[in-house]
C-alpha cells in the first residue's frame, strides 16, 4: 500500500531555512493535494530545501527569483549530483505557488527580446484575428521560431531584410529533415506569419508567395491499419484488474469503435458523457462539436474506469495520469504513446504505430463490411468527401476488377 505525503509541521520544522523558509509548509500542502507519494514529497522538500539554501548563499532575495535563477540551480546541481527527472518539475511548481502567494515577482509578459516581443505579437494575431486554438497557436509559434532563429542566429531581427531568397532556403534546409505532412504544415505556417508581417507592415513585400508548394501526395499512401484480429489482441492486452488497464482498455476502445482522434480523447469531460441519452460530445477539428453513440461496450468500460480506477481529482477531464500530480494528459502524443506501447509489446509491425492506426483500422473494417465511402467519412465525421476518398485504396477487391489483364500473363 502506497504512503500518500502527509507531513506534520513538526517534521518540516528543520527544512524551514532561507528565503523560502515561511513558504515551506504552504508549499508542503500544496504537494500533499496533490496524492504524491510520501517518498516523493519527502524529496521535493528536501530539493526546495537545498535551493533555499543556495539562494541564501548567493544572496538572491525571493522577489528576484525567476525561471534564470532556477535554472542555474539546476545545472550546477547536475554537475555534482545525477540529474532527476522530477526536478525541473518541482521547480517550476515552486516558482508558480510562490507567484500565486505574491512572494515571487509575477512572470514578464516578455523577457524583452526581439524575438519574444514578435512571439507575442503574433500569438495574440493567432488567438485573436485568427481565432486559433491555444495549442494550434504553439505549433505555430514553433515554426515561425525555428525560421527566425536559423535567418537571425544572433537574436537581433532586421524583418525588413528579408527576401525570397531566405524563405526558400530554409525551405529547402528544412524538409530535407520532415516528413511530408510537417513540411506542407511549415508552409502553411510560413505563409500566415509573412503575411501577419505584411498586414502589420513589419515588411515591405508579402513574402507568403515566395513560399515554395510543397507536393501534395495525399493519395499515394495505402492507408496504415490492423487486421481485426490484431486490434482484439490490443483490447485484451489491457490488464484491466491494474487501474491503468482499466483507463487504457476505455481509451483503446473509443479509439478503435468510434475512430476518435487522440486529442478528441484528451478533451473528453465529464460533461461530456450523457448517460441518459447514451451519447458523447465530441470536441473535434476547427472547433466542431459532435455527439456520437455511446455504444454499450464504450459505456461499460467508461463506467468501470470512473467509479473504480480514475483517481480523485479536480480535473474534469475523464482520463487522468495514473500517477501523481494525478493531471490530464499533457497532449495527444501521451494517448499515441499508449497505443505505440501495446504495439511494440505484442509485436504487432505497422510502419505507423500512433493512435491513428486505429481510426484507419476502423474505417477499413467498415469498407470490407460493404460500408460505402460517405458511410465511412460521416462515421470519421470527415468534413470534406475527399479526405475519405484514400481508404479506396484499400478495397482491394474492388480494385483487382479495374485491373486490366497484362500484356503476356496468363488469361
Amino acid at each position: 500500500m502506497i504512503v500518500r505525503f502527509n507531513p506534520q509541521p513538526v517534521d518540516l520544522q528543520r527544512l524551514e531555512v532561507g528565503p523560502i523558509g515561511p513558504h515551506l509548509r504552504g508549499f508542503a500542502a500544496l504537494i500533499a493535494k496533490q496524492n504524491y507519494s510520501s517518498v516523493t514529497g519527502w524529496l521535493k522538500m528536501r530539493l526546495v530545501a537545498k535551493f533555499s539554501r543556495w539562494l541564501q548563499q548567493h544572496r538572491i532575495s525571493l522577489k528576484e527569483l525567476n525561471e534564470a535563477r532556477i535554472g542555474s540551480f539546476l545545472n550546477a546541481r547536475r554537475k555534482r549530483l545525477v540529474r532527476h527527472v522530477g526536478d525541473r518539475i518541482t521547480m517550476d511548481l515552486l516558482l508558480r505557488y510562490l507567484r500565486e502567494v505574491n512572494a515571487a515577482a509575477p512572470k514578464p509578459a516578455s523577457d524583452g527580446s526581439d524575438m519574444d516581443l514578435l512571439r507575442l505579437d503574433y500569438q495574440n494575431f493567432l488567438l485573436g484575428e485568427r481565432s486559433l486554438f491555444p495549442s494550434t497557436c504553439q505549433v505555430y509559434l514553433k515554426v515561425a521560431r525555428r525560421f527566425l532563429s536559423q535567418r537571425f542566429p544572433s537574436g537581433k531581427i532586421y524583418l525588413k531584410d528579408l527576401e525570397a531568397k531566405d524563405v526558400v532556403a530554409f525551405v529547402l534546409h528544412d524538409t530535407s529533415t520532415r516528413g511530408q505532412r510537417s513540411a506542407q504544415l511549415m508552409a502553411t505556417v510560413l505563409r500566415s506569419f509573412f503575411s501577419f508581417l505584411f498586414q502589420k507592415g513589419r515588411i515591405r513585400m508579402n513574402l507568403s508567395a515566395a513560399v515554395p508548394t510543397i507536393p501534395n501526395r495525399r493519395l499515394a499512401d495505402v492507408p496504415q491499419y490492423l487486421e481485426a484480429r490484431d486490434i482484439e489482441r490490443v483490447l485484451r492486452s489491457c490488464d484491466r484488474r491494474r487501474d491503468n488497464g482499466k483507463r487504457n482498455y476505455a481509451i483503446f476502445l473509443l479509439l478503435a469503435r468510434l475512430g476518435l482522434r487522440a486529442n478528441e480523447v484528451v478533451q473528453l469531460t465529464l460533461d461530456d458523457i450523457d448517460w441518459r441519452a447514451g451519447e458523447l460530445v465530441i470536441r473535434g477539428k476547427g472547433a466542431r462539436v459532435d455527439r456520437l453513440p455511446l455504444l454499450k461496450d464504450i459505456g461499460e468500460a467508461l463506467a468501470n474506469y470512473l467509479k473504480k480506477a480514475r483517481p480523485d481529482s479536480s480535473s474534469r477531464h475523464v482520463f487522468i495520469q495514473c500517477k501523481a500530480p494525478f493531471q490530464r494528459f499533457a497532449g495527444p502524443g501521451c494517448v499515441s504513446n499508449l497505443v505505440q506501447d501495446a504495439l511494440v509489446r505484442l509485436q504487432i509491425r505497422t510502419s505507423h504505430r500512433g493512435a491513428h492506426v486505429l481510426r484507419h483500422s476502423l474505417a477499413t473494417g467498415m469498407l470490407r463490411n460493404g460500408a460505402s465511402l460517405a458511410q465511412i467519412g460521416q462515421v470519421l465525421r470527415h468534413q470534406l468527401p475527399e479526405t475519405t476518398e484514400i481508404y479506396a485504396k484499400v478495397d482491394f477487391n474492388a480494385l483487382r476488377a479495374l485491373a486490366l489483364p497484362w500484356v503476356g500473363g496468363a488469361q
